[in-house]
């Protein structure tokens, strides 16, 4: 079993479409991520980042393949084991995901309350939540009252209710302007730099990877077409889009 601490060993995964026909959304991936990295998996629209993500807290089961985090084959256990595993994995959507008509700590305090926790533990660990992503004053907003990378703070806040040691992060900047995905990438590295939270991040952004991201991986057509860390200056790209995706992860990043 490999020492990684997420580790996908020849996950495969595909839809049926209309018609009978079949789409091979990951096809054949094996991928080791160590703990503590922040890690970027990026590619053209239909290439598989996201499904990829999904994987690896099974909420796409593999037709084929294993997903082990922290040791522990997921796709090995039953439903209620699988369940208590996933509480540490946290996730992050592009389109964050609140509860429209709940207060910012009843967003945060929502997976604790689900899992029947104590209402004291569960006030004292949304309050430092709310004070991990800088929004302990914003307890009794709602989230029409925020702005998008507020939201995207409370979203990080509420997944790190149960302490996760993964953050898998679908496009966590997508819907924001540049100023704002600053913050939110600032937030998301002091987790990972202070807190010790592996980061997953799918992007299309390649910003996102520069500022964040310690390794990245490239998906191509389903495929896992190259991987790299970010300070590699030797890297070959191993595909024509992989040496594209290079050449703009390496321009100089923005102010």
């Amino acid at each position: 079993m490999s020492a990684a601490f997420i580790h996908l060993d020849h996950v495969s995964k595909a839809f049926a479409l209309p018609g009978g026909r079949r789409f091979d959304a990951v096809r054949d991936v094996s991928l080791d991520i160590a703990r503590g990295s922040a890690f970027g998996v990026i590619g053209m629209s239909g290439a598989g980042k996201s499904t990829l993500l999904r994987l690896v807290n099974l909420l796409e089961r593999p037709d084929a393949g294993r997903v082990i985090v922290d040791g522990v084959d997921l796709t090995a256990l039953s439903r209620s084991r699988l369940r208590a595993a996933r509480r540490g994995i946290g996730m992050i959507f592009q389109q964050f995901n609140l509860l429209l008509n709940a207060t910012v700590e009843a967003n945060v305090a929502f997976p604790l309350e689900i899992a029947g926790e104590p209402k004291a533990a569960i006030a004292r660990r949304v309050a430092e939540c709310l004070d991990i992503v800088g929004l302990a004053d914003k307890a009794r907003s709602h989230p029409a009252q925020l702005s998008g990378g507020q939201k995207q703070r409370v979203a990080i806040a509420r997944a790190l209710t149960t302490r996760p040691g993964v953050l898998l992060c679908d496009e966590p900047t997508s819907a924001l302007d540049p100023q704002t995905t600053r913050s939110v990438l600032d937030t998301l590295a002091t987790i990972n730099r202070d807190h010790g939270v592996t980061l997953v991040i799918v992007t299309h952004e390649m910003e996102v990877v520069r500022r964040l991201c310690d390794e990245v991986a490239v998906m191509e057509d389903g495929h896992l077409a190259d991987r790299f860390a970010l300070d590699d200056d030797a890297h070959q790209p191993a595909t024509g889009l992989a040496r594209e995706l290079v050449a703009s992860l390496r321009q100089p990043a923005l102010a």
